[in-house]
């Protein structure tokens, strides 16, 4: 009883090392590095199976060690190749010898010698295989025949077991053949999943991509169509000079239009900050609220600013500026007529915390969670891009930004940006 609980024990040590080893590699390491790479860590990883797999075998006659050490063996060679093949071939040698030359040595010698050769000549078409089920009957094979091979010589070594040794033996590595199907399935499905993962990433990039050309080709489109118009009436010498005038203010108008929403897009695709300098945020606040006051005084809007004592932070002034900006302009549009913006500055041991809270018709749950996506706006004229310029500067700047908002009542735009201490 106790022999068949130790042979349990076996079993299921000699699997967990197999299926950790392999399950880090394919998991993790897989398809991040080269070809030549690769094979070296197939290499280490089969060979380590192989020598945890062979300190923890059972013995049913002297001088025989039975293990799974064939699983990472047969696995290395066909994902590896046959370099890595002959490295784990001399490596199990090796290490049998280092246990002990005796008969099961030799044996292994005869087994291991002509399994390598036989996985020579199947892994190319292993390798080449399109079809999962083709990969699992190849291997399923080839660990099937080994098996028998091994039992084969075993015979002709005429090992000295009992009937019991030779049913363990038997349903040990018939086991085997049965976890090499789960394995090589295991393989393929995580190799078919880090394929299907990375190829998703590749369209979800494109995505973005196509969803941000559309927006800009769009909006940058609409001026270029009204500038074009004017500069065909342009043309028409009898137009009086009033005209022209106007024509031309409003040509530029437009251009500049299509200059900002190109400035947007460029800082969205660069965040990173060029001219860092020390700002202090209260005259930075000062200067926001002085730029969209009269924004807010012709839609009936009134700017409250809480101020603190002097706090520094680290960054762009332009970008700062254009951050902030777009924040209150985008709270200003949300509110109807009274309506009230309040820009807050509070300081924690480390951080700056400005607040920028509307009384607008505030968000759902679902809008917040898109805020700062290509090509979203919950206005109907715009971009998007605006939200997305935000979230960029914020990032670069190394803080965070918090939106909590109710509908009917209002949002509130947190950013935490870290401080500068003044010695």
């Amino acid at each position: 009883m106790s022999d068949i609980i130790s042979d349990h024990q076996v079993f299921l040590l000699n699997l967990s090392f197999i299926f950790l080893l392999f399950f880090i590699y394919h998991k993790y390491i897989e398809g991040k590095i080269d070809k030549v790479s690769n094979e070296f860590l197939i290499g280490v990883i089969s060979v380590l199976s192989i020598i945890l797999c062979m300190t923890f075998p059972f013995s049913p006659s002297p001088g025989f060690y039975f293990d799974f050490r064939q699983i990472p063996f047969i696995i290395g060679v066909l994902y590896g190749g046959r370099k890595v093949g002959f490295f784990l071939l001399i490596t199990l040698l090796l290490y049998r010898g280092i246990l002990g030359i005796d008969a099961g040595f030799y044996s292994s010698i005869i087994i291991y010698t002509m399994i390598f050769f036989g996985l020579c000549f199947i892994t190319p078409r292993f390798q080449d295989a399109a079809k999962f089920k083709s990969k699992l009957l190849i291997a399923v094979i080839a660990n099937g025949l080994s098996v028998l091979l091994l039992l084969y010589v075993i015979f002709i070594f005429n090992v000295n077991l009992t009937k019991g040794g030779w049913l363990s033996l038997s349903l040990f590595y018939g086991v085997q053949v049965i976890v090499m199907f789960f394995f090589i399935t295991f393989i393929e499905r995580a190799k078919k999943e880090s394929y299907v993962l990375s190829e998703l990433k590749e369209l979800e990039k494109l995505k973005v991509v196509s969803e941000i050309a559309a927006s800009i080709s769009h909006e940058v489109r609409n001026p270029l169509t009204v500038t074009k118009g004017f500069l065909q009436l342009l043309q028409d010498k009898s137009i009086a000079e009033e005209k022209k005038d106007f024509y031309i203010r409003l040509s530029l108008n437009e251009l500049e239009r299509a200059e900002v929403i190109i400035s947007d897009y460029l800082t969205f695709a660069k965040p990173s900050l060029e001219n860092v300098e020390l700002l202090e945020i209260n005259e930075e606040l000062e200067y926001i609220i002085k730029v969209v006051t009269p924004y807010a005084t012709m839609r009936n809007c009134k700017v409250n600013f809480l101020k603190m004592s002097n706090i520094f932070i680290a960054g762009e002034r332009q970008k700062f500026h254009q951050c902030l900006i777009n924040i209150a302009k985008n709270g200003i549009e949300a509110m109807p007529k009274n309506g009230q913006l309040t820009i807050c500055l509070k300081e924690s041991e480390k951080h700056a915390i400005i607040s920028i809270e509307d009384t607008g018709i505030g968000l759902s749950k679902e809008q917040i969670r898109r805020l700062g996506t290509p090509y979203y706006s919950t206005k109907t004229t715009g971009t998007g891009l605006g939200t997305m310029v935000v979230f960029s500067i914020v990032k670069a700047m190394r803080g965070e930004i918090q939106v909590k908002s109710e509908q009917g009542i209002g949002t509130c735009f947190t950013i935490t940006l870290p401080k500068v201490t003044m010695n």
